[in-house]
Order: structure tokens, then C-alpha cells, then sequence
């Protein structure tokens, strides 16, 4: 694995550890109302989701500009349609804890896309 694909994937790792700690610790706190039982492992869904995406952004910064923007275009409409799929399912699924589950999605959602955001406006000027 390529060092610098290695040390983003490293920093999501960091990422999500930081917001399960942050979720645990407001979800036995002040938010203990509004906890669900999904938490755990919606965090590791956004880690694997997020750490597919940017795998497959690494690798397509090697293809040509054309090819870049179309995948990346399609993989980012991909993960947003995933997530959306998701908080539908849950609220059929488990439709008392909806609005948590949506409104936590959204906020880790926030951090992923700024953490996505920081990290390929840098890979894109490295390619340059």
C-alpha cells in the first residue's frame, strides 16, 4: 500500500475513533434520551464506506481527467445515495429512534465530507 494512501486511511481510522468517543461519551451523557443501540456500528459502516471511496479516489488520480471526474462524480452520488438508503431503511426498520440515528448520520456525514474534502484538495495539488 502506497504511503500516503496508508497515512489517509490512518487519519480516517483517527476520525472515527474520535467521533465513537465523542458519540459514546454524549450518548451516556447528556444525550442518553436520545441513544441508539446502531451507534456502534453505524461508525464502522461510514469508516468502511469512507475508506472504500478514498481508496478508489487514490487510484483514480492516476487515470486521465476525464475518467476522474466521471468516477468521482459516480462514487460520490453512490455514497450519498447509500447514505440515504440507509437512514430509509432504519426508519422502517426502527422508527422511534429515527430522527437520532438521522440527525447523528448527518453530523458524522459533516466530518467524513470535511475530513474527504481536506484530504483530496490536497492530493489534487500534489498532482499538479
Amino acid at each position: 500500500m502506497d504511503y500516503t494512501l496508508k497515512k489517509v486511511l490512518t487519519g480516517l481510522v483517527v476520525l472515527t475513533a474520535v467521533l465513537f468517543a465523542a458519540g459514546t461519551l454524549l450518548f451516556n451523557t447528556v444525550l442518553r434520551e436520545f441513544a441508539f443501540g446502531f451507534f456502534p456500528y453505524l461508525t464502522g459502516i461510514l469508516l468502511i464506506v469512507n475508506a472504500g471511496f478514498f481508496t478508489y479516489f487514490y487510484r483514480s488520480l492516476k487515470q486521465s481527467p476525464n475518467q476522474f471526474i466521471r468516477g468521482f462524480m459516480v462514487s460520490t452520488g453512490l455514497k450519498l445515495l447509500f447514505y440515504i438508503l440507509l437512514v430509509l431503511a432504519y426508519v422502517f426498520v426502527s422508527p422511534e429512534t429515527a430522527v437520532p440515528f438521522a440527525v447523528t448520520l448527518f453530523v458524522m456525514y459533516l466530518a467524513f465530507t470535511i475530513y474527504d474534502s481536506l484530504i483530496m484538495l490536497s492530493l489534487l495539488k500534489k498532482k499538479k
